[in-house]
């Protein structure tokens, strides 16, 4: 199956980011670390979706309390037990380092 990318080319990056530069192995442990966070608070989130039923609480303000207390365990999760999901991708961008990739 071949993509087209020509729509693509015309993209700028978003505002505030700066492209990597160089060969940097703490970068890609960072980013990695960012993902593990993200894939953490879908998983919550995705969780909390399936619900068996009407939850008895349920107001907007129980939504935004529930919605930052899974920001926060993903955040944590990803920063101090770490589920393996950083490690996974920084070993699978790291053979780009110093030319391997």
């Amino acid at each position: 199956m071949k993509l087209d990318t020509a729509p693509l080319l015309g993209l700028a990056p978003a505002p505030g980011l700066q492209p990597a530069r160089g060969n940097d192995a703490a970068a890609i442990a960072q980013v990695a670390k960012g993902f593990e966070e993200l894939f953490l608070g879908l998983l919550l989130k995705s969780g909390r979706a399936a619900s068996l039923g009407e939850d008895i609480a349920g107001s907007n303000a129980v939504t935004a309390t529930r919605d930052m207390l899974d920001a926060q365990l993903a955040r944590e999760g990803a920063q101090r037990a770490g589920f393996g999901i950083a490690e996974a991708v920084a070993r699978q961008f790291s053979p780009n380092l110093h030319g391997k990739g």
